[in-house]
């Protein structure tokens, strides 16, 4: 039966659509891909709701379907370190810790899918291909981090801010020059991920308005005016 345009899909075929075109499928063969979806759990939390705590048994594997989540750990007296915003496609969980030294929670409405960690192991332990492919997104994740921690310790305010849109951009809407995007977060966890206070993330927003870089639809919108002053701007490498 052939869906009619603008119908929704359902959180199943969301869920198996993410999983099939993911990294961790690349390169799988059917019967494998059946196996994994039959093992995948789809969950949906709500905005605010916690997907995995810092401290507990590294059980599960996550993969985001929809929505936007944010990582973060905390310290004993309270500071906390914003540590990545996820979006569809990304990957949560793979630890070489039997505990999670992060939390993770859905910042709206999201989709996710959960992969007991016995059962996913215990196939990738047969499957070649699918333990390279946790190698390579492993991989992804340690050049990330390595990507912020640069971003934090050697850019302005400003340019860490461009940092950040630049990524989002990546993942949102990189075929567009002008692009829209959506900022699920607060300000505040803004901050904490580009290590600024809320004023001064403040004036990061300010400075990229007033340089005709971006432009505020809102709080929680961003037009991306100029593409090349903002990669120039987030520039790492």
């Amino acid at each position: 039966m052939t869906r009619s345009p603008g119908v929704r899909k359902t959180t199943a075929e969301l869920a198996r659509d993410t999983l099939l075109s993911s990294d961790l499928c690349r390169g799988l063969d059917a019967a494998l891909l059946t196996q994994l979806e039959t093992i995948a759990q789809p969950q949906i939390f709500a905005a605010n709701q916690l997907i995995l705590r810092q401290g507990r048994v590294t059980d599960a594997i996550y993969l985001p379907c929809s929505g936007s989540q944010i990582v973060e750990r905390s310290a004993a007296g309270g500071q906390r370190q914003v540590l990545a915003f996820l979006q569809r496609g990304d990957y949560l969980g793979f630890s070489t810790s039997n505990q999670f030294l992060y939390s993770a929670r859905a910042l709206e409405q999201s989709i996710v899918l959960r992969f007991p960690g016995r059962d996913f192991y215990a196939l990738a332990s047969t499957a070649p291909t699918l333990r390279d492919n946790v190698g390579q997104i492993t991989n992804q994740v340690l050049a990330r981090v390595l990507d912020h921690l640069f971003a934090i310790g050697q850019k302005r305010a400003h340019e860490r801010l461009a940092f950040l849109l630049w990524q989002l951009w990546q993942r949102q809407a990189k075929d567009s020059q002008r692009a829209t995007l959506e900022l699920p977060m607060r300000r505040g966890d803004i901050g904490d991920y580009l290590g600024l206070t809320l004023e001064t993330t403040s004036r990061a927003f300010s400075r990229l308005r007033k340089d005709d870089v971006i432009a505020s639809e809102g709080r929680n919108r961003v037009q991306i005016l100029d593409t090349e002053a903002l990669g120039r701007l987030a520039e790492v490498e």
